[in-house]
């Protein structure tokens, strides 16, 4: 279905990854909605679980293409300037949205600060990169250099960061909802285990 959708939508110079995206969007919608007639407990949950686990098998082999065709020309022209692009992109450019878009929704600091390092991030800036180089505009090659680049960072800081990290947020919320039974967050979960880092 993404790829007719993606096919259907560049023959008539549309955005095939727009396209495929709205597809998704109402292949989900009408799949729910038609387990829900069939009133058949436990299909709903059974599709989620198959799109959850195709959708981390997609990202893994999307994450080896980058690895073994774009990256290394990338670092083949590495300097201090995409290098200190690559930091800033991932810290103040992303955290400092996501914070101010948090801004009146009650999260406590150490909610914002987790969201906002381990929120949306690797396969969508490649997609956004994508995006640009099908455009062809001026600067497009240290654009995708500088998309590499960010992308290989993310994957490296983020994965060594996400078991520490979450087991320090899943602490502080343990004690954080036993001290405030109306916490923002939500009751802990049942087997004791933090909130984990979404697939990318």
């Amino acid at each position: 279905m993404a790829a007719g959708a993606y096919t259907l939508a560049v023959s008539v110079d549309g955005s095939g990854f727009i396209a495929a995206w709205v597809a998704g969007f109402a292949f989900g919608v009408f799949l729910r909605q038609n387990t829900r007639r069939a009133d058949s407990p436990g299909a709903d949950d059974d599709s989620a679980d198959f799109a959850g686990r195709l959708a981390v098998l997609l990202s893994s082999l999307s994450f080896l293409v980058f690895g073994a065709v774009l990256l290394g020309p990338a670092l083949e022209h590495l300097d201090r300037r995409i290098i200190a692009y690559a930091v800033l992109s991932l810290t103040v450019v992303r955290m400092l949205p996501v914070a101010l878009s948090l801004t009146g929704t009650g999260l406590a600091i150490p909610s914002v600060g987790y969201i906002g390092w381990f929120g949306p991030r690797g396969l969508a800036s490649i997609v956004f990169g994508l995006l640009v180089v099908e455009e062809h505009v001026p600067g497009v090659q240290l654009l995708g250099r500088v998309v590499a680049v960010t992308v290989a960072l993310s994957i490296v800081l983020h994965g060594v960061s996400a078991v520490v990290l979450s087991n320090r947020y899943g602490s502080w919320h343990r004690k954080a909802a036993a001290a405030r039974p109306h916490l923002r967050e939500g009751a802990p979960e049942e087997d004791g285990v933090g909130p984990t880092p979404t697939a990318r």
